[in-house]
This record gives C-alpha cells, structure tokens and sequence, in this order.
C-alpha cells in the first residue's frame, strides 16, 4: 500500500521559512475586533497606573503553558482534479511549576502531524522513518498558509487541554501562551487560567488611555478592561510592564497583556491583575539573555529549549521526509518493528 493512498504528494523544494514558491491564496483573515469597554475597574478619567501591594495575595503555585510548532516540509498535493498545500510539521507542548522557590518541567511532548488543505486527508499515519510518524490532519481551507494554521491550531489545543489539567489542581494559577479561548474554559478550575499576549499587536485603547499605558512603571499595570466579540467571548484584561524600557527604545516596550474570561468577575480578575504585577516581573529575563526580553519569561524560555531539543534536528527530519517523497516506498518498510 502506498504512503498516501490515493494522493500525489510532491515536495515544495523552497526552504520552510520562505513559505511556498507556488502560493495558490491570499493570506489568513484577521480576527475581528472586539468591543473594549475601559471602565470596567476605573473611569476613563480616573484612569493610573496601579502598583499592587506588597502583601498581595499570591497563589502558592504559578504554572506556565507554551508550545513550539515548526514546519518541517512544505508539499503540494494533487487528487483528481483538487490540488492543495500540505505541510509536514512538528510541535511540543508542555508546562513548567514554579512553586516553593524552585521552578521545573513537570509535563512535555511532542507530536507530529502532516496537514493537508482543501478537505483532503491521508488514510493513516505516514511513517517517513521508523521513529518519525506524521498524523493526519485535514482543514477545509485552501490558502497556502491553511496547514500551517491547522498546526497551530492543534497546537494550541494541546496547549488548552493541558492548562485545563493543571488549573483543576487547586491553588494553581495558569498562565497560558497566547489569547485565551472557549474551548480553555471548560471544566472544573479554569478561572485559573490566564492568556498571556507577549506581542502586542493590537492595544485596544485610544491615545488618551494609551499615554496612561506608556508611563507604566516596572510592576505596575493598567486598570481592566472588557473585551468583547461576537465570534468570540468576553474577557476582561489589563496590560502590564514587566521591566523598564531601555534608552531609546519605544515607550511601549517591556509590556504584555494579561486576560481572563470575564465570567470570574471583577473582584477577581482584580486579584488576579494585582497578583502577576507582583509575580511576573520576577520572571522577566534580561536582554543579553534572551533577544525577545522581558516578555518571553524565563520559565518559558528553558521550556522552550526543551521542547525544540524533543523535536529534534530540523535537517535531520527533512531528509527524511525529502528521502520519502522522492522515492517513495511501501507503508510496512517504514513503521517500526
């Protein structure tokens, strides 16, 4: 039986990071804008920043959420008369506890996974080697970058079921990777799990509230503010400055935000708010250290590492890959004895 059934798989030979040389769409749709109410805690006019406490509660454990993805090959691939990109791809996702002064990997995987566009999908797993199995995964979309966002997607889901796990343990507050979304609010607990935006591509605020954003000092954050959207859910959030800027940098930088769905209310996305201004910045990583410094915490720095150390040698696996497609041979000569 072959690899792929009844697909034609060809290799896109352009390196992964230069996308595809044959772009068969446009790029992926933004997400929609939320409507932001920012007179949640304070009013508008009221609006400072805010230094929590020094004896402001904490809880006893702080877990940290993250996943790595890359793509590993891209293909093209053609069935009747449906030609679609694909891609060969890779993620780890995993969680470090930092608890009593120390901090440690306490979960990490890796799985891999070969996306493919238009609604196609392969019959089995695709062994490209006796230790590399790729999954199956299918999207509906036919934009080049459609696997790539299928990847992500499982990604984030693994992301999502683990913080689950881990916010069900009491007295555990989660910090996840990235915006939250519904699927991480299921179950027990998950009013312990906050999304954490390390890159601010959109603020959400109008330039008299972003100036009070841009005078933030170390440890201090903004008042919440509610966002809300039809596609998606409402949540309340707050930005907050891990480290001052250095020299000449803009007066937004060192800033990530945090949120929370707005169902555990006010009070307690306020503790919440006052509990990582005082927590997170004792995480925050110098610049010589690690060039995406203080957003990208320390914990999750080392677990980065780890997991891309999981997903082994990119060069190592695309030859692999490139050794299968261009000689294709039977299911049974490649999966493990």
């Amino acid at each position: 039986m072959s690899l792929f059934g009844q697909l034609d798989v060809r290799l896109d030979p352009w390196a992964v990071e230069y996308g595809s040389e044959l772009p068969l769409g446009a790029a992926l749709d933004d997400e929609p804008q939320p409507d932001v109410d920012p007179e949640v805690e304070l009013s508008r006019g009221a609006w400072e920043p805010l230094v929590p406490a020094h004896d402001t509660p904490a809880p006893p454990r702080l877990a940290f959420v993250d996943g790595v993805r890359r793509i590993e090959a891209r293909v093209l691939v053609r069935h009747a008369q449906t030609l679609a990109h694909g891609a060969f791809g890779s993620f780890g996702v995993g969680a470090v506890l930092s608890e009593d002064g120390r901090a440690a990997i306490v979960e990490a995987r890796a799985e891999r996974v070969l996306a493919l566009g238009a609604g196609l999908s392969l019959p089995a797993a695709v062994h490209v080697s006796p230790a590399l199995a790729y999954e199956p995964l299918s999207t509906s979309e036919t934009k080049p970058d459609a696997p790539l966002a299928r990847l992500q997607e499982a990604m984030r889901a693994a992301e999502e079921a683990l913080a689950q796990r881990l916010a069900q343990q009491g007295d555990t507050l989660v910090v996840c990777d990235g915006p939250l979304r519904p699927s991480a609010f299921a179950g027990h607990g998950a009013g312990t799990t906050l999304g954490y935006v390390k890159r601010l591509f959109e603020t959400y605020l109008d330039p008299a509230l972003l100036r009070v954003v841009a005078r933030l000092p170390a440890g201090a954050r903004t008042p919440l503010i509610a966002l809300r959207a039809p596609q998606r859910f409402a949540r309340l959030a707050w930005f907050l400055r891990l480290a001052a800027p250095h020299p000449g940098d803009i007066d937004l930088a060192g800033l990530v935000r945090l949120e929370v769905r707005d169902g555990v209310g006010v009070e307690a996305a306020r503790r919440l708010a006052d509990a990582t201004a005082r927590l997170l910045p004792r995480f925050a990583p110098s610049r010589g250290r690690d060039p995406r410094a203080p957003q990208n915490l320390l914990p999750i720095g080392a677990l980065e590492q780890h997991l891309r150390r999981l997903l082994g040698d990119p060069r190592v696996v695309r030859r692999h890959i490139e050794a299968v497609l261009r000689a294709p041979r039977r299911v049974e000569e490649l999966k493990p004895a």
